[in-house]
């Protein structure tokens, strides 16, 4: 396979409308996504009196998708929508995340953490956010 251009991998707001019209969130230079979840230890011992070569057996848990990007502060409207969603709204957003060459995670992601920062004489204003999965996000594989 070949590699992936980092530049397609975009996280993407959505508004309001029915259906959402999602666009992408300008200025992020990095962007990550990552899937994990809880494990919850199901071993019980043998009945059958084997004392050796015990496995643990494990079950999966509490699903959890987070992402995160970084980068320069270059839409005010987005910005101010992720703002108005932390203040005054139940802090969650639609979002879409799109990993080139694997597909798109779609769902309710619930604003975590929104940094804006600057330097003096460091250039251009920066901004960080940071998501977690809110509720069920679906996957759509990269056909």
């Amino acid at each position: 396979m070949a590699k992936q251009n980092p530049d397609l991998f975009l996280i993407k707001i959505g508004n309001d409308a029915d259906p959402v019209v999602f666009s992408t969130l300008c200025g992020l230079n990095s962007r990550s996504l990552t899937i994990g979840g809880d494990e919850i230890d199901v071993s019980s011992v043998s009945c059958e009196g084997e004392e050796e070569n015990q496995w643990q057996d494990v079950a999966h848990g509490l699903r959890k998708i987070t992402t995160s990007g970084s980068g320069f502060f270059e839409s005010k409207e987005q910005t101010q929508q992720l703002i108005t969603a932390k203040l005054e709204g139940d802090g969650k957003a639609m979002m879409q995340v799109i990993v080139p060459g694997l597909g798109v995670f779609e769902g309710e992601y619930l604003i975590g953490d929104l940094g804006i920062s600057a330097e003096l004489n460091g250039g251009a204003v920066k901004q960080d956010i940071a998501l977690s999965s809110a509720n069920v996000i679906s996957f759509t594989p990269e056909a």
